[in-house]
């Protein structure tokens, strides 16, 4: 199964946590970003910091999305054992993520807003829990009709 982030974005927690770091515990730079931080008018340090940050964002995009992915393979396991999970992908530019279920040659599409996996993966909310297993309920029905 393909799980991915495309796009990126940094969140403000991520960045107050790296905003006050000494510089020795910052990643050090290859020489294309300290060039980037020239060309940019900022210190290294804060390229670094900024860098770092994302870095800290991504892995939390990536884990929420490997989540999303095992919820979804969990789901279809119990309804439609002959589908299964191809891709799970994070847009982040469009805060969708894109799902690719297969059943046997036929790739069915799925996008679920992030707002909402955010909301049941945050409160556990069993209404948000609904409204994705009704997403994917509908794709398991497209590939029968």
């Amino acid at each position: 199964m393909n799980i991915s982030v495309q796009g990126s974005r940094t969140s403000s927690a991520d960045w107050e946590s790296v905003r006050n770091l000494p510089a020795e515990q910052l990643p050090p730079l290859s020489p294309e970003q300290r060039e980037v931080a020239r060309k940019l008018g900022i210190s290294q340090d804060d390229y670094a910091r900024s860098f770092l940050a994302g870095e800290r964002t991504m892995e939390k995009m990536v884990s929420k999305t490997e989540r999303l992915a095992r919820f979804l393979a969990e789901r279809l396991m119990r309804s439609a054992r002959e589908m299964e999970i191809e891709a799970v992908i994070l847009n982040t530019w469009d805060g969708k993520f894109e799902v690719s279920v297969r059943a046997g040659d036929r790739v069915v599409p799925i996008r679920i807003a992030e707002e909402v996996v955010d909301d049941y993966f945050d409160s556990g909310s069993p209404e948000m829990e609904q409204r994705i297993e009704r997403v994917l309920s509908l794709a398991i029905h497209a590939q029968v009709a």
